[in-house]
């Protein structure tokens, strides 16, 4: 159950942190200014809060998924 939330969140926070910084910092480039960490940095850090948001979404889709097999 945990390694399979673990395998999930992996394609999904590469996902999100690709189309929310790496492709709007490289098309929009003209938008960011100084005040922005630098791009590796915010890149970082988004790609790990959203790895762990979606390992815990996973993970409480997969318990419930579990509940309800074990419920039949």
């Amino acid at each position: 159950m945990v390694k399979r939330a673990l395998k999930s969140a992996i394609g999904v926070s590469i996902g999100t942190t690709i189309g929310g910084v790496v492709l709007p910092r490289i098309l929009f480039s003209e938008l960011y200014n100084n005040t922005y960490p630098p791009i590796l940095e915010q890149t970082l850090l988004y790609f790990i809060i959203s790895y762990v948001v979606c390992f815990f979404v996973a993970l409480l889709i997969e318990w419930i998924k579990n509940k309800m097999r074990i419920g039949r």
